[in-house]
């Protein structure tokens, strides 16, 4: 289950992600299984899927296996025939463990690559595996199921499929701590068993049923040179140029059409999915169908695409509509916010009003018409850009009032009234409460999480208002129509009404800080403070209360990542949260060392810093368990995946890191010696361009700190200040500044892409993880080592891309968390308090989201969907950066005591009564560095750190910042 998309995590709690395989199915299934099998068969459930064995199983590692698929009418019947035969032929296989695991496995949100795998089966040889398909052909020949990608169909069965890969394999993760699935061949060498959309065999294999390589029978390719481009033409009109989206049940794609010469859309639904069949047992395209009729329909009301066809080809169905060149209301509404860099209030407001007016007016004209959309939504809502008409798509939940069949039940998460979410027959009331819940996403870009928090998210609401000086009538407009009792909630038209009422601001301001503006900040107030230390109370409280030592699976409530990577990571696992509670405590409990000791020995782990032994032996190291941290280091030397990748989070630079960490900690030269080993490497297999030094990662080379060249140079910085080695030194400047040279400006901030081949409209993103705040946080630490002013310009920069608090984030990973984490490093290396001030200003956005626990308080994870405990996208990163900015602790996973001593200047002291000082370096280690370090001044003062001399030299785009 490893490939299971994670929504297969949430559906067993509204309140915390839990692994699937806890799952309880129902009976029904089984009982079909039990009766056909009789005895000397072992059957296992296992959430998602149900195996069977016979007690003289063989298993194989790898080799020919055949799949079934089938639909909720004939699911019984197919595994009646399937059990009878393999009872009988004594052959293992598995199942989906119940209708409710079927039905999932079918639905759109399913990986389209595993989609209609119904039953699985594994045959011990070649011989076996041909005879039991033709008799598994003979007996379902009359049954009908959905196709499946990554298979072969067993002649012109609609059922019966095949492929060769893995059956038991050999357990292996990859870098990221993610299932490797795949084996050795005989040459050797490794395969990796991926499934794509296409049958594919390793290299060796040949498939014995066929005499030669054939087409699919699915498949209108005309013979073509191997570099030719297949081209698909639909209905002998449609040429489809390329794939916008796809998801388990089909695909968006781009065309022409031929007859009109026309750029036209073709959504496609492949047939026998549950996904439609759900809606109507006799029409598996009644949805699409309708929403064909919805479209005509609309059409000549220009507020939705052109419908231009409607048909079937194949087994699969095809709606064409006009393409439009437009921006969905989320990159639209990012122009309400930085269209450039001096924006008024004034000029954000006007947009954000007109926009909401012109959404209302499109809601009314369809409301006319009969219809009810149900899934208005900031990706379902298009502005064209020539002329900004607004355009209405997706109609897959819309629903005609006048009719009297079925609905379909489902809603996009944060978007739904209770009436919608509880499958109540569809009203205009349901797009009332969508409609409110819209203009909150357009100022809070944070409507998912609704469904956890509601009171929180009005709360972020409030917060984002008095930021922006935009005015409180808004609350009160997104109150009135997301009112819980349909009978109280507003219409659009007094929503419209009452947005008459609301006037531009007399008096114009920026709606953000302006460069020059970055250390106009007031200090944190006394009750904030004490705010943010209720709430690191309540964060251990809650880690108290739900650690849960008799799991093996995870100890506290995580991110979904903990159960397709380890238990144990730093990133999603264990001990990132017990860094925390040693942080807060000074100590980890045995209880959890044990646990965790325990399950890294258990489960297969990488070595990186971030998702495997390097980051637990860190994290053992630091609560006092030496022995079992050198271990688990020796384990890591041993890994060769040490060298799969050099990034800081999953590669070797991490690795290296954290030797440092271990030489820094013992004084034992060993220890640096390996560090010492991976400098050395990667000076070795550095690609030097014009651009300075970079690491590729596969057939991509990734930007910023945790993949990136900054994480690299971050490693070789402390290397090189802990040896004295000028190369390391001058590689980790070259490195920081080959992600520099990527660096783009959006409204005057400084951004950057995840990676140097990510597409022209991708985010443009400002975190730790990627973006400013990890890009800024090497900066300024190389400034700090080397006095080179352009670096100490560069973090100046990106601290003022974090200075707004305009983000749906607040994790250590993406969001405030990782902003403060930074702008706390300016405010130590640069001894300007102003800058900790700035780290309480995002302090006060992260408290907006917390949640108040039976026990304690906690945060969402990511989409603040569900509760998270986790380092990277939960409450345990939050923790560490809030005991951070109020108690004044070191950084973690840094070695700053290994730099030079920083800037003092005598005007500059802790401002905060009750808030201690960030304390001096530690140890006497940095000698070397002070040796390497060109001498530089101490005046730091307000007018250098706001005009930097390279705040005009990267290119300016009008792209968005991703909030």
């Amino acid at each position: 289950m490893e490939s299971s998309p994670f929504f297969a995590y949430s559906f067993l709690s509204p309140i915390y992600h839990e692994n699937i395989y806890s799952y309880e199915p129902s009976h029904e299934f089984l009982d079909v299984v039990r009766a056909a099998l009789g005895e000397r068969w072992k059957i296992r459930e296992r959430g998602f899927w149900a195996s069977c064995s016979p007690d003289d199983r063989e298993d194989l590692e790898h080799g020919w296996k055949i799949h079934l698929s089938s639909t909720q009418a004939n699911a019984v019947e197919t595994l009646t025939i399937v059990a009878g035969i393999m009872s009988s032929a004594r052959i293992a296989f598995k199942f989906c463990a119940d209708r409710r695991m079927l039905k999932m496995s079918l639905g759109k949100g399913w990986s389209r690559f595993q989609i209609g795998k119904f039953i699985a089966i594994y045959p011990r040889n070649v011989d076996e595996f041909a005879a039991i398909l033709v008799e598994l052909h003979a007996a379902t020949s009359h049954l009908h199921g959905p196709y499946i990608l990554t298979d072969r169909p067993y002649r012109d069965s609609k059922v019966v499929y095949y492929r060769y890969g893995v059956h038991r394999g050999k357990p292996s993760v990859d870098a990221t701590g993610r299932s490797a699935s795949g084996f050795f061949l005989p040459d050797g060498s490794w395969y990796n068993d991926v499934r794509g959309p296409t049958f594919r065999l390793p290299p060796g294999i040949v498939d014995p049923l066929l005499q030669r390589p054939q087409e699919l029978p699915s498949s209108t390719a005309t013979v073509r040179k191997p570099d030719q481009p297949k081209t698909v033409r639909l209905k002998d009109r449609y040429v489809i140029q390329g794939a916008i989206k796809f998801n388990a049940t089909g695909g968006i794609y781009r065309g022409i059409d031929t007859e009109t010469q026309r750029e036209v859309i073709v959504r496609e639904v492949r047939g026998k999915l549950g996904h439609l069949e759900r809606e109507s047992e006799d029409d598996p395209a009644f949805i699409l169908k309708r929403e064909a009729r919805v479209l005509k329909k609309l059409s000549h009301t220009g507020l939705v695409p052109e419908y231009i066809d409607l048909f079937q080809a194949w087994d699969h169905w095809f709606l064409v509509v006009e393409k439009l060149d437009a921006i969905s209301l989320w990159g639209h509404s990012m122009e309400f916010y930085f269209s450039n860099e001096y924006q008024s209030t004034g000029f954000g407001l006007d947009r954000i009003l007109s926009s909401i007016r012109e959404i209302g007016e499109g809601l009314q004209v369809i409301h006319s018409h009969g219809v009810v959309l149900r899934d208005l939504t900031k990706n379902n809502i298009l502005f064209t850009k020539s002329d900004k008409r607004i355009k209405f798509i997706d109609f897959e939940f819309a629903f005609e009032v006048d009719d009297a069949g079925p609905w379909v039940q489902g809603w996009t998460p944060g978007y739904a009234s209770a009436e919608q979410a509880s499958a109540q027959r569809p009203s205009v009331a349901d797009d009332c409460y969508a409609f409110g819940v819209l203009i909150l996403d357009m100022l809070t870009f944070s409507a998912a999480g609704l469904e956890l928090g509601r009171e929180n998210i009005f709360r972020k609401l409030a917060l984002v208002l008095s930021d922006l000086g935009l005015p409180a009538e808004l609350m009160t407009l997104i109150l009135g129509l997301m009112h819980t009792e349909p009978d109280r909630r507003w219409s659009v038209a007094q929503a419209l009404s009452f947005l008459e009422a609301i006037d531009l601001p007399l008096v114009q301001r920026r709606m953000f800080p302006s460069r020059e503006q970055l250390l106009d900040i007031a200090s944190p107030s006394p009750d904030l403070v004490s705010r943010i230390d209720d709430v690191i109370t309540g964060l251990e409280e809650f880690l108290n209360s739900t650690m849960d030592l008799a799991r093996e699976d995870r100890l506290w409530p995580a991110s979904p990542e903990v159960f397709v990577t380890n238990p144990v990571s730093l990133e999603y696992g264990a001990t990132g949260v017990a860094l925390f509670l040693l942080q807060r405590q000074g100590a980890v409990s045995a209880p959890v060392l044990d646990w965790i000791e325990r399950r890294a020995a258990a489960k297969l782990c990488p070595p990186g810093l971030y998702s495997g032994l390097s980051g637990v032996a860190l994290g053992l190291l630091l609560a006092g368990r030496r022995d079992a941290a050198r271990a688990m280091m020796a384990r890591v030397a041993d890994d060769g995946l040490v060298f799969d990748r050099a990034g800081l989070y999953y590669g070797c630079a991490g690795v290296g890191l954290t030797w440092l960490h271990f030489w820094s900690t013992t004084g034992e030269e060993a220890f640096l010696d390996e560090a010492i080993r991976i400098g050395d490497w990667l000076l070795g297999h550095a690609v030097d361009s014009e651009r300075g030094l970079s690491w590729p990662t596969g057939d991509k080379t990734y930007l910023g700190l945790a993949e990136g060249q900054c994480g690299v140079a971050l490693f070789l910085l402390y290397l090189g200040s802990a040896t004295g080695r000028d190369d390391f030194v001058a590689s980790a400047g070259r490195a920081i500044d080959f992600d520099l040279s990527y660096a783009t400006r959006v409204a005057g901030r400084i951004v950057w892409k995840v990676h140097t081949n990510s597409r022209e409209h991708a985010p443009n993103l400002p975190h730790h993880r990627y973006g400013s705040a990890g890009v800024g946080a090497v900066c300024i630490r190389y400034f700090a080592l080397t006095g080179d002013r352009r670096y100490h310009d560069m973090a100046v920069d990106c601290a003022h891309t974090v200075r707004t608090r305009m983000s749906n984030k607040i994790w250590q990973d993406e969001g405030s968390a990782g902003y403060g984490e930074f702008l706390l490093d300016m405010a130590f290396f640069l001894n300007e308090p102003r800058f900790r001030d700035i780290a309480f200003y995002q302090a006060e956005a992260i408290l907006a989201h917390a949640l108040d626990r039976p026990v304690g308080m906690a945060f969402g994870g990511l989409d603040h969907y569900r509760i998270c405990a986790d380092y990277s996208y939960g409450s345990a990163g939050i923790g560490i950066f809030l005991d951070r900015l109020l108690n004044g602790t070191k950084r973690l996973l840094m070695l700053d005591h290994l730099l030079p001593a920083r800037v003092t200047t005598s005007r500059h002291g802790a401002r905060h009564a009750g808030i201690p000082a960030r304390s001096a370096p530690l140890g006497q280690q940095a000698s070397a560095a002070t040796r390497l370090a060109v001498r530089f001044s101490a005046a730091t003062d307000a007018a250098q750190i706001a005009s930097p001399a390279s705040a005009s030299k990267l290119p300016t785009h009008p792209g968005d910042v991703h909030p």
